[in-house]
């Protein structure tokens, strides 16, 4: 029987990455392809808001945390927008509400 080789064993062929884990995705947004220096100081503070919104363990809120990790893996590396997106969806859905 003829031995098939593995993409391991090709020349010039990666072996299939397993997709990010969750975790992974979401400290992506922190990770901009291109760096505005401008940005940064405003990333590095709607980063901090992200992260403490997405630390609280509160049931009430859950559903308010997928949404905001949603935008935030729709939108890796530019947070400011992922927040100010999920800030939209959030007041539009309240505006709607009554």
């Amino acid at each position: 029987m003829p031995h098939l080789l593995t993409s391991n064993e090709l020349p010039g062929i990666d072996a299939p990455r397993s997709a990010p884990s969750a975790p992974t995705r979401l400290q992506d947004y922190r990770r901009a392809h291109e760096v505005d220096p401008d940005l940064e100081p405003l990333r590095r503070q709607v980063s901090t808001i992200i992260d403490a919104i997405l630390a609280d363990n509160t049931p009430e809120e859950a559903e308010v945390r997928e949404k905001l990790r949603w935008h935030v893996a729709r939108n890796p590396g530019r947070p400011e927008k992922a927040l100010m997106s999920h800030l939209l969806s959030i007041s539009a859905r309240r505006e709607a509400a009554g």
